[in-house]
């Protein structure tokens, strides 16, 4: 197959009709490209790397969390599992923070704490 010349066309308009060996060799072209890029990004050194460096930590990511923090928990707000462990969103005694804990601490340092939050929220249960 090959291609129309203006001659051949019986529009006039000049439009032009390629082969299909031509629109598959260009795909054939692309497809290769597209590998390669891949392949070049996937073996890329981590200098080459174009993430950003992690950051360093604040002072307000450094401080203790949780029971870490020496104080007595008053009362579990919240419940969460988003990170694949059941967290519990837990407010302190004596100040308006709370933090996350694992659900395994609180039931051994405080599990009062929890039957009561669990008495609350039946649909957690």
């Amino acid at each position: 197959m090959s291609k129309k010349t203006d001659k051949d066309n019986s529009s006039g308009r000049g439009e032009e009709e390629f082969s299909v060996e031509k629109v598959l060799d260009r795909r054939k072209k692309k497809e290769q490209a597209k590998k390669e890029d891949k392949k070049r990004k996937s073996t890329s050194s981590p200098a080459d790397d174009k993430r950003p460096a992690k950051k360093k930590l604040s002072d307000e990511e450094k401080k203790p969390q949780g029971f870490d923090r020496g104080l007595e928990p008053e009362r579990i707000i919240g419940a969460t599992d988003s990170s694949g462990e059941l967290m519990f969103l837990m407010k302190w005694k004596g100040t308006d923070e709370a933090d996350l804990v694992p659900a395994k601490k609180a039931n051994v340092r405080c599990p009062q704490i929890v039957i009561q939050f669990y008495e609350r929220t039946p649909h957690m249960a």
